[in-house]
């Protein structure tokens, strides 16, 4: 008995380990796993796996009377996006990054503000990325 218990409590510690913490960056937290770093440039946040194989930019930002379709529209736009798709003020597309890297944009947002996550590598970290996108908490 004691060693099932022993077991399971290393299971749990190590498990609770695999995330570094929850990170602070203003108008929102996420919790950054081991094996990953965030940096905050302006109104992003990039979070990049350690061995470059995975990454996901997070920006929140005001916008300034547009209408979430017109921010969706420009970054599309922008970023020669290809498959634009809307489902309830959430907005999808994919684009090549600079470094040839196909790339998948998120945009949502309420009242004055936007998010727009974007991810490369997904399929090389689907689990972190997940327990990253799920454990965002607005402030």
């Amino acid at each position: 008995m004691k060693r099932l218990f022993l077991a399971l409590t290393l299971v749990a510690v190590f498990a609770f380990s695999a995330f570094a913490g929850v990170q602070d960056f203003g108008k929102f937290t996420i919790d950054v796993p081991d094996g990953w770093t965030a940096e905050q440039d302006g109104e992003t946040v990039g979070i990049v796996k350690d061995d470059n194989s995975a990454a996901m930019s997070i920006s929140v930002d005001t916008t300034d009377g547009a209408s979430l379709k017109e921010i969706a529209d420009e970054f599309f736009k922008e970023l020669n996006g290809k498959n634009l798709q809307a489902d309830n003020n959430v907005y999808t597309f994919e684009f090549t990054n600079a470094n040839g890297v196909v790339s998948k944009a998120i945009l949502s947002g309420e009242g004055s503000q936007y998010c727009l996550f974007v991810i490369t590598g997904a399929e090389n970290a689907p689990e972190e990325i997940s327990k990253m996108l799920d454990s965002v908490v607005e402030k």
